[in-house]
């Protein structure tokens, strides 16, 4: 009878594990992966409203109390004069004088015809009365061909490409329906690898003075060459950026790359495994571990996700009023971290294959320390959002453009990219500072702090 008993309960055990993982796989139908629960792309996502991880606050919708707006007012100096007068009286028909002084005025803002403006340069030639020698001026270095383009064309070239997106096809139309001039999409391509090649020594600035930021972001995202895969990476902090596609995502490519292993800052970053490699300091992106956690509260009903969650949030808050918390209250919220998540990895049992909750619970065990850095660091942030916000862009390119059509078109395009994103984080002018690259005397950023 006993064994009888014993094979039935071993037989309802076995029972309730089956419905378990049945549950589970149940749930990746009921409650599927998206951008909001997880690291799945928002390109990715169904047709659905979306939500945010931002919490709806108290201001009221449109502009806020004292917000000034702003309309076009009138300058002072207008660049045009047209006068519009009257020879007789309305009234009576009399001749009027012309010594009136008052007037009312209205203005216009708009653009100019655009047209392609030839400048043709000549050397003169003179004969010394002297010897009977021919004496002839010379170009200027920059004037290489008997006809060529400007710094201003190539400039607004890259900034459309680069800046705007656009493909090479409709870069080359905007410009003929700009100013009526047809310009090949080889002329285009060489405007590109001019500036890549002006931009070199900026190039090694930049990668100097990022070694020596005290905190650095890194993230990658995959873009298409010639309908495969490859990998756009980038490093960056407040004010630089710096952008380098390569064929590979993992470690072969970041040490080709060649940054992060001489990097000795703390280094801010998703969890990817060959970031760890490093042997600089590390710090976890938690808007990841919050997409996360949602994902895990919503398909496993777990209470503990739902509390870590809130328990990250209060903190990033309360580092926001305060950056220099006490040590009394890192404690605390590590504390209460680990006894949260404590009962998951407790009741796992090793002869099964973890869920997605339990795979969740070990990695914020293993990475505590590196998820609550922020807390205990000042200078430390919540997330990687530096990063993820960089490479937002490079997506947009894909989508309006298409993907690369060869690797070296790619490698124009990061290079150059990383000079506008970091003239925009500087608030400089994306055009000028381009035709400065051109003359070789590009924006460079002060160091960030």
């Amino acid at each position: 009878m006993l064994k009888v008993v014993s094979n039935l309960e071993c037989q309802v055990k076995t029972l309730q594990e089956e419905n378990a993982m049945l549950k589970v796989k149940l749930s990746k139908y009921e409650h599927p992966k998206n951008s909001d629960n997880s690291s799945v792309a928002p390109s990715q996502d169904p047709f659905r409203k979306t939500k945010s991880l931002r919490t709806k606050s108290n201001k009221p919708q449109g502009g806020q109390k004292g917000h000034k707006g702003s309309k076009l007012k009138m300058v002072e100096t207008p660049d045009n004069l047209i006068f519009h007068t009257m020879t007789q009286c309305n009234s009576c028909g009399t001749d009027l004088p012309d010594d009136g002084v008052k007037y009312n005025a209205r203005q216009v803002f708009d653009i100019p015809v655009i047209k392609m403006q030839v400048t043709e340069h000549r050397t003169i030639h003179k004969k010394c009365s002297c010897c009977g020698k021919i004496n002839k001026a010379v170009f200027p270095k920059e004037l290489t061909q008997e006809a060529q383009y400007g710094v201003g064309l190539k400039s607004l070239c890259v900034y459309l490409q680069n800046y705007q997106m656009l493909p090479f096809a409709r870069c080359s139309e905007f410009i003929s329906d700009l100013t009526g001039h047809t310009i090949s999409t080889g002329s285009l391509s060489n405007f590109q690898k001019q500036c890549f090649d002006d931009l070199q020594q900026y190039n090694e600035n930049i990668r100097q003075q990022l070694l020596q930021s005290p905190i650095l972001h890194a993230d990658e995202t995959g873009v298409r060459l010639n309908g495969k895969n490859s990998w756009m990476h980038v490093v960056s902090n407040k004010t630089t950026s710096y952008f380098a596609h390569h064929l590979n995502r993992g470690k072969q490519a970041m040490n080709d790359i060649g940054l992060l292993e001489h990097y000795k800052g703390t280094l801010v970053h998703d969890r990817f495994s060959s970031y760890f490699s490093y042997s600089c300091a590390h710090s976890l992106c938690n808007a990841h571990i919050l997409r996360d956690l949602i994902y895990v509260e919503e398909t496993f009903d777990s209470s503990w996700a739902k509390e870590i969650r809130k328990l990250l949030i209060q903190a990033k808050k309360d580092k926001e009023q305060n950056p220099n918390l006490k040590a009394a209250y890192y404690s605390k919220i590590f504390d209460k971290y680990v006894n949260l998540i404590r009962p998951v990895i407790q009741n796992y049992d090793k002869k099964f294959k973890k869920t997605d909750e339990q795979r969740l619970a070990f990695g914020l065990e293993k990475h505590k320390y590196l998820f609550l850095k922020f807390i205990k660091q000042p200078n430390v942030p919540f997330d990687n959002n530096q990063a993820e916000r960089d490479l937002r862009m490079i997506k947009v390119k894909q989508k309006v453009s298409g993907c690369f059509r060869s690797e070296t078109h790619a490698q124009y395009f990061a290079r150059i990219r990383g000079y506008i994103t970091t003239l925009k984080k500087n608030k400089q002018k994306v055009l000028e500072n381009i035709q400065l690259a051109f003359s070789k005397n590009p924006f460079l950023p002060e160091m960030a702090e």
